[in-house]
């Protein structure tokens, strides 16, 4: 029998006397902290990889439009950082946004090696579909969740990634 990686890092959690936590694709030994995220992220992303598709759009490129739209203005090499992709991978996927017209890059005045990012007026139609997209999965995700209780579940997952943020940074090495 191979050993659970995440048995003990993250807390058991009983929903036996929660019927709408009937996940079939999960037994309760399987039913950690860490699995329930890792499997909520992986259906999230599936669904709107789904609904994405008529726009021709892969999981990357929707993923940078979602940054870029937070952060227009950010560089390249900060982008790369943020999707945890490389700078050659980030720079094709630019490359592809900037052919299709949705992307443009401009110089940092700042620092001639850089590029910064920005939408260009053929993107906004489409971004705007795009949030129509998000929200929708997002309300099907959270049916039959009280509002107060999505804004709970918000502000937790916020203090478990910010909690891990600081770990991270105390076990780095290099630091």
């Amino acid at each position: 029998m191979r050993p659970r990686l995440f048995r003990g890092l993250f807390c058991q959690l009983d929903y036996s006397r929660h019927s709408n936590y009937n996940l079939p694709m999960l037994s309760k030994q399987d039913n950690t902290l860490g699995t329930l995220v890792h499997e909520v992220a992986h259906l999230l992303r599936t669904v709107i990889d789904r609904r994405v598709e008529p726009y021709n759009l892969t999981r990357a490129k929707w993923l940078a439009l979602g940054v870029l739209d937070r952060r227009e203005g950010i560089t390249q090499t900060e982008l790369a950082d943020y999707l945890e992709l490389d700078k050659s991978t980030i720079g094709r996927l630019i490359d592809r946004l900037v052919q299709r017209g949705f992307v443009e890059r401009r110089r940092d005045p700042a620092d001639r090696r850089a590029y910064r990012l920005y939408f260009t007026e053929a993107a906004q139609p489409i971004l705007t579909e795009l949030e129509t997209v998000a929200d929708g999965v997002r309300e099907e995700a959270l049916r039959g969740i009280a509002t107060e209780d999505r804004e709970r579940l918000i502000a937790l997952l916020g203090q478990v990634k910010k909690n891990l943020l600081q770990t991270r940074h105390d076990s780095d090495p290099n630091k």
